[in-house]
């Protein structure tokens, strides 16, 4: 098969690569799609070592084509992920908290195991997760990075329905971020950004308030609006959150 692998160089070579045998609990994905993500340059780049013949991605979406041994939950012809997360241990600590990523036995897609730019890719089954018909594959596989990261940032924030929550920088994390607040969690959303057509793109996606930081004072404004009560997500980076 055709693979995009981390080569010497910190460049990406196409090569033809085998496809070894299925074990237990894995799937074989004839792979539809696989998005880029900046971790893919960092990997390629040997930012967190060197991972050279590597092959990179983690945000694919393929077909089954073949199940291993004691594969139950994905058959042939089902469409599913391949993400940054590949597998934990399963019974640590963290993978039974909810913090699965700090798990000392965690694979990601990738880079420490081949990931989904190729023409074919083995998932750990139960670590696939099925996408569900109407949902496009080119649509779907974004979803497996920037929108599982998202997800976790809202949840996390222990938001209830009805209570506001500020959003700061409204790119494609943000947005999504936007999107799940309003449409899982029924929360009243604050946009926060300096890009008037990034905010536009908020209040179309269903923002309660949007601020232009640039022009306004963030904090005060949001705080007046909600009388103070409001969960704010933040990096170090982002100073004007706070």
């Amino acid at each position: 098969m055709k693979a995009a692998v981390v080569s010497q160089n910190h460049s990406v070579d196409i090569i033809d690569k085998p496809v070894r045998s299925l074990e237990h609990g894995e799937a074989l994905l004839a792979m539809e799609c696989c998005g880029v993500c900046h971790t893919d340059l960092h990997v390629k780049n040997g930012d967190f070592g060197d991972v050279t013949g590597t092959t990179l991605g983690h945000e694919g979406i393929g077909i089954v084509r073949a199940i291993g041994p004691g594969v139950s939950s994905l058959k042939v012809g089902d469409r599913a992920s391949v993400a940054w997360f590949f597998r934990g241990c399963g019974h640590c600590e963290y993978c039974n908290s909810g913090n699965e990523t700090l798990c000392r036995s965690v694979t990601n897609a990738g880079f420490t195991v081949d990931g989904g730019m190729a023409e074919e890719c083995i998932v750990v089954a139960d670590y696939a997760v099925k996408v569900p018909d109407g949902l496009a594959s080119a649509e779907a596989s974004s979803i497996t990075c920037a929108g599982v990261t998202t997800y976790k940032a809202v949840k996390v924030s222990h938001i209830k329905p009805g209570q506001w929550i500020a959003i700061y920088g409204l790119g494609g994390l943000g947005n999504l971020a936007l999107q799940y607040a309003k449409n899982v969690f029924n929360a009243k959303v604050i946009a926060v950004d300096v890009n008037d057509a990034q905010l536009e793109f908020a209040k179309e996606s269903g923002a309660d308030l949007v601020i232009n930081s640039r022009n306004e004072d963030a904090a005060k404004n949001h705080s007046g609006k909600n009388r103070g009560r409001s969960r704010s997500g933040s990096n170090r980076r982002c100073e004007s959150c706070f």
